[in-house]
């Protein structure tokens, strides 16, 4: 049992250290987990209906300018896969090789950077900042003997 809690600790460690790697691996997983989930609301939102297209939708204005759809289609098959059809599988698979595609690359970038500098995570960007404002602070302490307005109340009053 200890193996997993060990493995657990080391995950959230990871996920702590690379949060845009970690959020990607996620979304990844989430879409091969449930494709439709993510599907149905942009399939909704593009006017595909389970009863049919939405009239004055992107899809209304798509099918207008098709004209006669063909039932093999990708217009018939976003269709469908909004009606419950024979196109939730093959919606579902675009969406779920999708999601293999991101969770795999989160999984690939986070490796060779781990590779190439340590385990140093992929926020370093929010620590360089912080660097330099503590540099700008030192040199307006040095720059003219004194601390500056915004210092001074940091560090209480002056006796």
């Amino acid at each position: 049992m200890s193996f997993f809690k060990d493995k657990g600790k080391q995950a959230r460690e990871w996920a702590a250290a690379n949060p845009r790697s970690a959020a990607a691996l996620g979304t990844g997983v989430a879409l091969v987990a449930a494709p439709m989930v993510v599907a149905a609301p942009i399939l909704a939102a593009a006017g595909f209906g389970a009863n049919g297209i939405v009239a004055g939708s992107i899809a209304a204005g798509a099918q207008s300018s098709i004209g006669s759809v063909v039932a093999p289609s990708l217009f018939a098959t976003l269709q469908s896969a909004a009606a419950g059809g024979y196109g939730v599988a093959a919606v579902s698979g675009v969406v779920q090789g999708f999601g293999g595609v991101v969770a795999s690359l989160a999984g690939v970038i986070s490796m060779i950077k781990n590779k190439n500098g340590g385990n140093q995570g992929d926020d370093d960007a929010a620590g360089e900042d912080d660097e330099k404002d503590d540099s700008t602070h030192k040199k307006n302490e040095k720059g003219n003997g004194r601390a500056s307005d915004e210092n001074k109340e940091e560090s209480g009053p002056e006796l």
